[in-house]
């Protein structure tokens, strides 16, 4: 008897079962989730291929091992740990949520995450057609609703830091500059350097001027007592 038959008689291994219960749905688990991950991947988002692919394969094997690898009866619930997955995988969601200020960033992130899970809890049920559905509306929403939120909804928003010198007489001057370039400038910092005396001012503005950061430094670099500036 050769060593593979021996595998096969121990261990009741079933080809097909293999294939059509494993590997199709890991291997799908990894290309779906890598698909979103790829967008955050290219969007330089803390969340990336990788994550995201771990996070729905890890997904699918948890579903995997509720419905197939305990015995179904009254008494157990298989739901239950893909009821725990949907649950725990918010803290890894919130690993990719950060404040900046009053501004915060990842959440977008973190329901891509929470997304890749629900895909891998489809894989894990054989539901394959819903887990490319999923995957497909996903990177609609993070690719062209991201474009019409940025050109249709809101303006892209800049952030512009004015470093200043004793010079500077009247800082609200340099808010006044900015006035006509959008609808609503926030004065979001301001922080001073002991050892030269500078001053440092941050603004945050939505403007769909063109060349917007040419016209910002245009102006402000008019005003005595500016030193540099950076728009972002």
């Amino acid at each position: 008897m050769s060593f593979m038959q021996i595998i096969y008689r121990e261990f009741d291994f079933n080809l097909y079962t293999f294939i059509f219960d494993v590997l199709i749905p890991s291997i799908l688990a990894i290309i779906f989730g890598g698909l979103i991950g790829f967008q955050r991947e290219t969007h330089e988002r803390p969340a990336g291929l990788r994550t995201h692919a771990l996070v729905c394969l890890g997904a699918t094997v948890f579903t995997l091992i509720s419905y197939t690898g305990f015995p179904q009866s009254d008494n157990l619930d298989p739901s239950r740990i893909a009821a725990g997955v949907v649950t725990g995988i918010g803290f890894i969601g919130a690993g990719a949520i950060f404040k900046r200020g009053t501004l915060v960033k990842g959440v977008t992130t973190a329901a891509s995450i929470w997304t890749s899970a629900a895909i891998g809890l489809a894989l894990g049920t054989k539901l394959y057609y819903l887990a490319a559905v999923v995957t497909i509306i996903g990177l609609v929403i993070l690719s062209l609703l991201k474009y019409l939120e940025s050109r249709v909804i809101h303006a892209p928003l800049y952030v512009i830091k004015v470093t200043t010198g004793e010079d500077l007489k009247k800082p609200e001057e340099l808010k006044a500059a900015l006035n006509n370039l959008s609808t609503e400038v926030k004065s979001k910092k301001y922080e001073i350097i002991p050892e030269t005396g500078e001053k440092i001012y941050s603004f945050h503005l939505h403007s769909r001027e063109d060349d917007l950061p040419g016209k910002v430094i245009e102006r402000l670099s008019k005003k005595p007592g500016v030193l540099k500036i950076s728009v972002n």
